[in-house]
Order: structure tokens, then sequence, then C-alpha cells
């Protein structure tokens, strides 16, 4: 034992020696890259001396019921070895310290570990019990700090106390900063542990939008509407073994719906303080976002108490014109959509009386609903969200929804109502919102009706400032630009009592143009768009918007992917996005209205017209290009038809040269394939990009 002693003895003085030498020249001391592994055994070895000093201080509190023989020989051995752990633990810290640029806190983690190293190293020469008890009381209390500031180097400032804080958190809505609502708090929870004020691996900080905009060691963390080439998402991408891959194997990942967010919000410009009002429709990071909402809004709301309804009765109701989907498969909850004003029948509401104790949200815009839909709608006692936008409703008819006591948001917008709106509305104790923009409810009237409901928002639209404002032009109500040949088209203004003048033949309209007065038909043979302008006295006339629409043709009964193209590249399925008649944005992207595909995982999809096919005799291929986009990427398209569909016949295909392109004014696509006016019940269609190409896919059309 005594030998074991002095060779223990020696050791450490050694050590100590050594410690004191690397802190007196540490700013000259660089270390070799064979070391640098020893200094990251930091974390793995500084459990030892805490839990040897924890030991050693509950066994001074032991010490009576322990013969004095035994617990001297085991009190000196704990002391010897917890000191040596120390020492090691210590100069691997300082070791792991020199890699990196220091930091308030990386300085005080430091110098406390030092303070601790000398202090449980005290120890092997005290033998004073009370000196001996205070300088390890010290000891222990200096390895709480220790402990606490290296949490915070590992984990972000203030980890351990972080929980006991009080933290006030942000009412999230959709004027929320996107940056602020949803991309800093996935980056605060997967990468600011490591790169943060006080621990800037690769000079890091990401604690702030303009400590990012600085970037690292390895430059800027993303390029605006570049996610691809954008180092926080193809870092992201990297197999989870790969050196480079962030976050490291063993930090929280980063899940698919948060990649698909921050590509989406990369792509979108990466803003700091764009909202989701500021975003146009159909943008693929405000579907996101609007999901994330509603999410969110769910998570606020308590649980349900209605039972679940049958999904036989669900499958049932769904159609065509109706759709019916329960909110999620843990929510007995049920939101209701019908549209279609010229295929409508007041049976599509009152059908939906098996569910209606589920129903918690119905859109019932643009029809033309009766009384007996508004005395159905009168018996959801648990409805929350009605939209009776454009309808053909007025004052009296509503009297039946005050049984409606827990609406929420209720949309009259372009209806008949008027200012005696009032007693309806003190039947609905738990309204927020109500939108009246486009009714005969004066400005006078609003005023009265805000001053009454105080807790109510009525969304009035804009109200004229004088008379040197120009109107902003005519909108599609719909907002569907791909439509069926019976469907109608239906243009609207935000601004109440504003004229829309249109045209049809291409030329520019005017103020003698025809007048919009009710929705309209598209003639399809006609390939000129609808060209309209708004006027209303006092304002300047608004400029002239364009609609272009596109005959969504047949629609398969089944379509299946025989590759489901990339997964990591797009939301949603495939199979739905490219018959789903919603065209992409102006550049391909990974996006809800994109399917992406590769050489290898190419497009390769059929669609199956069922036992009676129509008369097919044209096939609309539409894809996309990236902004900035240089080659072409389609290398081939292929259309195949049969009644069987594992023998099928090549009828058409068309190859494109892998040549330099120019997209400038949006990458759309479009190519029409002529075939042989046949009634197969199948047809193949097979699309390859061009290697290293990636082919975007939005629509395919049948005629």
């Amino acid at each position: 034992m005594k030998k074991l002693e002095s060779i223990s003895s020696n050791l450490l003085f050694l050590f100590h020696c050594f410690l004191v030498m690397l802190l007196i020249f540490e700013n000259s001391v660089s270390i070799p890259y064979w070391l640098q592994p020893l200094g990251r055994m930091h974390p793995l070895i500084l459990h030892f001396p805490i839990a040897f000093i924890v030991l050693l201080v509950i066994l001074s509190f032991l010490k009576k019921q322990i013969d004095s023989k035994s617990f001297q020989k085991i009190n000196r051995f704990l002391v010897l070895f917890t000191s040596f752990t120390t020492v090691i633990a210590t100069i691997m810290g300082l070791f792991l310290s020199l890699e990196s640029t220091p930091t308030e806190l990386m300085t005080l983690h430091k110098w406390i570990g030092v303070v601790v190293s000398f202090l449980i190293y005290f120890l092997t020469f005290i033998k004073k019990e009370t000196l001996y008890k205070t300088v390890l009381y010290i000891g222990f209390i200096c390895v709480l700090f220790t402990g606490h500031f290296g949490a915070g180097l590992t984990h972000g400032a203030n980890f351990i106390t972080e929980p006991l804080a009080k933290v006030e958190s942000i009412e999230i809505n959709e004027n929320t900063p996107i940056f602020i609502g949803f991309v800093k708090p996935i980056l605060d929870a997967k990468c600011v542990s490591c790169h943060n004020a006080e621990k800037q691996k690769g000079d890091l900080d990401m604690t702030s939008f303009e400590k990012m905009m600085l970037g690292g060691k390895k430059g800027k963390l993303w390029i605006s509407k570049n996610p691809e080439e954008s180092s926080l998402l193809k870092r992201a991408h990297l197999p989870i073994e790969h050196e480079k891959h962030m976050p490291p194997e063993g930090k929280k990942q980063l899940t698919s719906e948060e990649i698909k967010l921050l590509s989406a919000w990369i792509n979108q410009g990466a803003n700091e303080k764009i909202t989701l009002t500021d975003l146009p429709a159909n943008d693929a990071l405000g579907v996101l976002i609007k999901s994330r909402l509603k999410t969110i809004d769910n998570k606020k709301k308590l649980a349900y108490t209605f039972d679940f309804a049958d999904k036989k009765d669900i499958e049932a109701l769904e159609n065509p014109f109706r759709t019916v989907i329960q909110k999620s498969p843990s929510s007995p909850a049920i939101d209701v959509v019908i549209h279609g004003r010229q295929t409508f029948k007041q049976e599509f509401i009152t059908d939906l009386s098996k569910i209606k104790k589920q129903i918690v949200s119905l859109n019932l815009s643009y029809l033309p609903i009766d009384k007996n839909s508004i005395n159905f709608i009168s018996s959801l006692h648990n409805l929350e969200d009605l939209l009776l936008n454009f309808t053909n409703v007025n004052t009296e008819d509503l009297e039946a929804i005050k049984t409606c006591s827990n609406l929420k948001n209720l949309g009259l917008s372009g209806t008949q109502v008027d200012a005696n709106i009032a007693p309806i509305l003190k039947h609905l104790p738990k309204l927020n919102n109500v939108f009246i923009w486009n009714t005969s409810i004066s400005e006078d009237d609003i005023k009265i009706l805000k001053s009454e409901f105080t807790t109510i928002n009525f969304e009035t639209g804009f109200i004229s400032l004088g008379d040197t404002l120009q109107l902003t032009p005519p909108i599609l109500v719909s907002k569907k630009t791909i439509l069926d040949k019976e469907e109608f088209i239906e243009l609207g203004h935000k601004i109440q009592n504003v004229e829309i003048r249109y045209t049809t033949d291409g030329s520019k309209p005017d103020s003698t143009s025809t007048l919009y007065k009710r929705p309209l038909k598209i003639d399809f043979a006609n390939k000129k768009p609808i060209k309209t302008i708004a006027y209303k006295k006092n304002w300047l006339a608004s400029e002239i918007k364009d609609y272009s629409f596109s005959d969504k043709g047949y629609t398969p009964e089944k379509f299946e992917l025989i590759h489901q193209g990339l997964n990591s590249e797009f939301i949603g399925e495939a199979k739905t996005i490219l018959i789903d008649h919603i065209k992409g944005g102006k550049y391909a992207n990974s996006s809800p209205f994109w399917a992406t595909f590769s050489e290898k995982n190419y497009l390769n999809a059929v669609a199956d017209f069922g036992a009676n096919p129509p008369d097919i005799k044209k096939v609309i291929f539409s894809y996309g290009m990236r902004n900035n986009q240089k080659k072409e990427s389609l290398a081939l398209l292929e259309i195949w038809a049969g009644e069987n569909k594992n023998n099928l016949s090549l009828i058409k295909h068309i190859k494109k040269n892998h040549n330099k392109i120019i997209v400038e004014k949006g990458g759309q696509r479009q190519i029409t394939l002529e075939i042989p006016k046949s009634k197969n019940r199948y047809y193949k269609i097979v699309g390859i990009p061009h290697k290293k190409e990636k082919l975007y896919v939005d629509q395919v059309f049948f005629y």
C-alpha cells in the first residue's frame, strides 16, 4: 500500500506540474492532431471524478458507522483515485479547449475545474479532519458550478436551470414572423447547443438571425432561394454516420417535416420578417405554416368529449363535390367542405345528419343554399367554424344559427346581411372573428358593432382613404385555374361596390368593356386569357390582371406509381400531386405541388380509367425548371397504352437533348403528345431525366 501511495503521489505531482505548465503557456501551445482525440474524451472521463467526489462527501457522513482503520484505508484510496481522475479530466478538458475560441462560459468552466483539481489534490496532504471536510465540501460545491457551466457549453447557457425559469411564450399566429415562430425554434432545439455564443463550433453562432447571417468557418448557412446548395440542408441530408452530417450522430436529429419547412423557408427567400399573410396563395411555405398553425390550434383546444363517427358513414358521405375529413386519427372532430355551385344539391348538406355531432367546421361558400340548409346548420351544436361567404343568406336566415353556441369564426362576406345582425351575435358567446366585407353593413354600422362586441374581430376588408389611391386588381374567388367543362369562375374584390370589367378576346379591358355580373363559364376552345380591371368612383383604376384557365380533362379512376419519386424532396404523395389539378408555382421546387424524380427513381406511372374508358387522343405532360437551371432536365418521355396493365404497347415517345436553356419568366413547361384516338383502359407515362438532373412534374392531363 505504501509503495502504491508513493507511486500515486509522484504521478499526481507530475500531472499537476504539467497542468500548471499548460495554463502558463496555453496561448503558445498547439495540440497535435494525434493528441486531439484524448481531449475529446473529456466528456467521458469527467464522470469518474464527479462520482468519486460525491462518494467522498457521502463517506464523510458515514465515518462513525465504519471502524477507524477501515475508514482510513477506504478514504485514502478514494482520495488518491479521485485526485488522479480529476487531474486527468482537467488536462483533457484543457486539450479540448485549445481546439476552439475561448468564451466567457468556457473560461469559467476551465478555471473552476482547475480549482477543483487542486482542491482534491490538497486533500491527499491534509490530516486535520475539520480542514479536510472544509476543503472537500468547497470542492463539491465547485463541482456543481463546473458541471453547470459545462452543461452550458454542451447544451447551451443555463441548460440546467432553464426548466426552472419562467419563460414567457409568444402567441403564434398568421402575423408572427415565420422565422421567429417556426424556423428559430427548430434551430434552437437542434443546433444552438453546439453553435452558441459560448460554444461556437466551426466559428458559428446560431443564437440570432444576425449571427446566423454571418455564417461560420465554412461560409454561409444558407443561400437565399437555393435550398439545394445551402450548407444547412446539404449537411442535414448527408448519411447520419457521415462526419459532416449535422446534427452529429448521437444528437437529436432534424425530422423530415422540419427539413421540409427549412427548405421551403430558404426557397422562399429566407426572410426574417415575412409572415404567413405576406405569402402568395398556394405558396409551399404557406401550406406548411398553415398546417403547423392548425396543429398548434388543435393542441390548445380541449379534447372533444363527443364520440368518433363511424368510418363507414364518413366514407359514404365523401364524393367529388363534398369533402368530409376527420381532423386527425386521434380526434373525432370533422371538417366538411362542399363545392361546385352548378352541381350543388341541398341534400349535400342535409345528408350530413349522421355525423352532425362531430362536425366542427363547415364551408358552404359560393353555394345557393336555402332555409332548409340553414335550419340543418342550427343542429350542429359543436360547430366552431362556419363559412357562408358569397352565398344568398340574409340576416333573417341567420336567426337559426343562434343555437350554435360554440361558433368561433363566421364568414359572411359577400352575403345580404345587414346591421340587424347584432341580436344574433349576442347568442354566440365564443365568437372571435366575423368576416363582413362586401356586405351592405356601412362603416358607421361597423363602428357600432365594434363598440358593442369588443371581443369580436370584424374583418371588413379595405376602407377608402381618398381619391388618389389605386385599386388592386380583381381576384379569382375560387383560386382554381384548372376546371371541368361545367364549372364556372367567380371574380371578386376586397373593396365593396367595385365595378369589374373584363374581356375574353385578348384585348385590354377598359370602362366600356363587359361588366362582370355573375359567374362565368369558360370556353376552353378560346385559348386567350380573361383580362380584368377594377373601377370605383374616387379611386384610380386597377392594373389589368390576366387569368388563364385549363380544362382538367379526364381523371383516371386509379393512378399507380411504380417508382414513388424522391420522398425527401416534396410534400405529399406523387400519385396525388400529378392528378390533383393544381399547377405548381412559377419555378419548380420542393413543395406540395411538385413531384420530384431522378434517373434512378424516374417517373413510371399507370393511369387506370376503369371498365368504361373515355376516348383519349391527347396527353399533356407538365413539368418545371428550377430558377437559374442551366440545362434541360427531361431526357425521355414515353406513353404506353393497352387493356392489360402488364402488357402495354409504346404509342408515343419524345427524346430531348441535354441542351442549355434559359429560365426567365417562370420554369413551367408543357409537352403535348397527340396519340391515336382510342379507348384504352391503361396508359403508362414514363419520364426519365438526364443524368445528375432532377425532373420536377406537377400535372399529367388526359384529353
